[in-house]
C-alpha cells in the first residue's frame, strides 16, 4: 500500500513528462495503475539451467521463448507506450541468471526483472533511493534514466542521460556516477552528451564500456566514449583520437570478450579495439551502407536491406546469403538465429546459419491515437532461467 500510494503521487509527474499534453487523464490513470501493480524485488535466487531467448517493446511488452526460439509467448504487458512516455521499452540486458528490462524514456524509469521469464518483479527491494532522479523522493522503486543496459560477471549497468547506475547483487544495492562530475575533467572540450548505452567487454578485462551520442556544437566529435573497472561504480572519460578524426557518427558497439567492434553512423566502416576501449585500429571499410551492427555468437554481422557481412575480427568481413532480415541477430549456443526489428511485430528463426528463415511469432501492432513511435520490438538477450517458476 505505501508503495502505491507513493506511485499514485507521481501521477501528474508521469503524465507531464512522458505522454502528451492531449491523453486523458483516464489513459494516464491507467498507465499508472499498471505500474503500481508491480511487486518488489530484491530477494532473486537464481538458478539459470534452462535456454531461453527474451525479447521486448513498447508498453513493456515481455515475449518469452524456451526451445531455443521455436516458439514464443507473452509473459508480460503493461500498458500501450510511446517512445518518450512511462511504458517506453528499448532495452534488454542479461547476467547471473537473471533478466532485467528498464521501463521509461522521457520519465521515471524502472527496471523489470525476472530469474524464471515468467514472473516479472521491479529488481529493487524498494529500500535504496537513487538519488538525483525525478520523482525518487516519492518512490523508491525509481532507478536512474535508462537508455541502454548491459550484463556481466553478475552485474548490471545502465546508461541514459547524465547518470550511469550500476547493480552488483541483483538489486540489493546500486551504485550511481554522474557524467558531470567530467566538468572539472583536463578534457580540450566540453561534454555534452545523451542517450548512453553501456557494453560489456567480458571477463578478460572486466570493463564496462559506454558510448553516447555527442551534442556538441563548438567541436563535436563521433561520440563520446567511457570506462569503467571496478563494475560501474566510478568511470573514466576515453578520448580515442583515432574515432574522433576518422568515425562519422556511430550506430552501435558490441564486444565478444575479446575485441569490441564500433560501426560507423552507416555501417560503411567499422573501428576494432582490442584493449577494451583505450586504442583502436581502422577504418575498415564494410562494403555496406545504412547497415546495423549486431553480435551473433562470437561474430560481428553488419545487416542492411540490400546484403549482410560477417566478420570475425573487425576489419576483413565476408558476404552473407542473400535475405537475411534487418534489425537485431541473436544466436543460441546451439546455432539457431533469431531476428527483430522495430519496424515489424514479428520475430524470425533460422536454424541454417541465415540461408532461410520462418516466422516464429507476430502480434498485432497496438492502435492508439495517444503513442506513437515504431511498434515492434526493441531488444533482444539470450541466457538461462530457472527450470521451474519462481512464486
Amino acid at each position: 500500500m505505501k508503495l502505491l500510494l507513493r506511485s499514485l503521487c507521481l501521477l501528474g509527474a508521469f503524465s507531464s513528462a512522458g505522454l502528451a499534453a492531449d491523453v486523458p487523464p483516464e489513459f494516464a490513470a491507467a498507465a499508472e495503475e499498471a505500474r503500481t501493480a508491480i511487486p518488489l524485488g530484491g530477494d532473486f535466487r537464481p538458478d539459470p539451467k534452462v535456454p531461453a531467448f527474451v525479447a521486448v517493446g513498447h508498453g513493456g511488452r515481455i515475449l518469452l521463448s524456451r526451445d531455443d526460439g521455436k516458439t514464443w509467448e507473452q509473459v508480460y504487458f503493461g500498458h500501450l507506450g510511446s517512445d518518450h512516455s512511462p511504458w517506453a521499452t528499448k532495452a534488454v540486458a542479461y547476467t547471473g541468471g537473471v533478466f532485467v528490462v528498464p521501463i521509461g524514456w522521457g520519465a521515471p524509469t524502472m527496471w523489470l526483472a525476472s530469474e524464471d521469464g515468467v514472473n516479472w518483479r521491479h529488481l529493487t527491494d524498494g529500500k535504496t533511493v537513487i538519488k538525483g532522479e525525478k520523482g525518487t523522493d516519492e518512490n523508491s522503486a525509481i532507478m536512474a534514466g535508462t537508455w541502454g543496459i548491459a550484463g556481466g560477471d553478475g552485474v548490471f549497468v545502465s546508461g541514459g542521460y547524465m547518470t550511469l547506475s550500476a547493480t552488483p547483487d541483483f538489486g540489493k544495492s546500486f551504485t550511481t556516477f554522474s557524467l558531470r562530475n567530467f566538468k572539472d575533467d583536463p578534457r580540450p572540450r566540453k561534454l555534452v552528451t545523451h542517450h548512453v548505452g553501456p557494453v560489456w567487454c567480458g571477463k578478460k578485462t572486466g570493463r564496462f564500456l559506454a558510448l553516447g551520442n555527442d551534442r556538441s556544437k563548438e567541436s563535436p566529435v563521433f561520440g563520446n566514449l567511457y570506462a569503467s573497472d571496478d563494475q560501474g561504480k566510478t568511470w573514466t572519460w576515453l578520448e580515442p583520437k583515432l574515432l574522433n578524426e576518422r568515425c562519422e557518427g556511430y550506430n552501435g558497439m558490441v564486444s565478444n570478450g575479446d575485441l569490441v567492434v564500433l560501426a560507423d553512423q552507416l555501417g560503411a566502416n567499422a573501428f576494432v579495439s582490442a584493449d577494451a576501449g583505450d586504442s583502436w585500429e581502422g577504418p575498415f571499410p564494410t562494403g555496406l551502407e545504412r547497415a546495423e551492427l549486431s553480435l551473433v555468437g562470437d561474430e560481428f554481422w553488419l545487416v542492411s536491406g540490400k546484403g549482410a557481412k560477417a566478420s570475425a575480427d573487425g576489419s576483413s568481413w565476408r558476404d552473407l546469403p542473400e535475405g537475411i532480415p534487418t534489425g537485431k541477430i541473436v544466436a543460441s549456443p546451439e546455432g539457431a538465429l533469431i531476428n527483430i526489428d522495430r519496424k515489424r511485430t514479428t520475430i524470425l528463426r533460422s536454424g541454417d546459419g541465415g540461408k532461410s528463415w520462418e516466422e516464429v511469432h507476430a502480434y498485432e501492432e497496438p492502435q492508439s491515437e495517444h503513442i506513437h513511435g515504431a511498434q515492434g520490438l526493441r531488444d533482444l538477450a539470450f541466457g538461462y532461467i530457472t527450470e521451474k517458476p519462481v512464486k
